[in-house]
């Protein structure tokens, strides 16, 4: 009896790589809070990202994992492949691993290509909320494009088209 020693065939992402899909988000008021505070709200990464993700979940192929994990999304066709969701700001977008951002944390180069490259990141424009764009960018891409794990707002145009 022979054995095989073919390896199985890379699963396909259940989403279209490299694309950028336009989105405009409707009914995004809280109570009388004017539309405008709600826009501006929504323009800061924080409080869009737990948003986002849901709005996410429910428009593409993917299964949000809920709480602070190493990602954020499941393939729902293959729930090997992760994807982690990173908002681009008018600062521009950091893709490195929330837990090395901030004050008093440390970034490791090492760490951050190591998990990058297992990932499928899902990047996010609010800038023009409540206009979005939407990216899914495979990590190993995006650390060859961009190796510090950072997209300045001047790259935005080159990035989204």
């Amino acid at each position: 009896m022979c054995e095989s020693n073919q390896s199985q065939p890379e699963p396909v992402p259940s989403v279209e790589l490299n694309k950028t899909f336009d989105h405009e988000i409707t009914n995004y008021r809280f109570g009388d809070l004017p539309e405008e505070l709600c826009a501006d709200i929504f323009k800061d990464g924080r409080p869009f990202s737990h948003f986002i993700e849901a709005y996410i979940s429910k428009h593409y192929l993917l299964d949000h994992v809920k709480g602070c994990k190493k990602y954020d999304f499941t393939d729902h066709n293959y729930p090997e492949i992760l994807y982690d969701e990173k908002t681009f700001t008018k600062g521009g977008c950091s893709f490195c691993p929330s837990n090395m951002l901030g004050q008093g944390r440390v970034f490791n180069q090492e760490i951050f290509e190591e998990k990058t490259k297992n990932l499928i990141f899902c990047i996010v424009s609010n800038i023009e909320f409540p206009k979005i764009k939407i990216r899914f960018v495979k990590g190993q891409k995006l650390l060859e494009e961009y190796p510090n794990g950072k997209i300045s707002i001047k790259q935005f145009d080159s990035f989204f088209n």
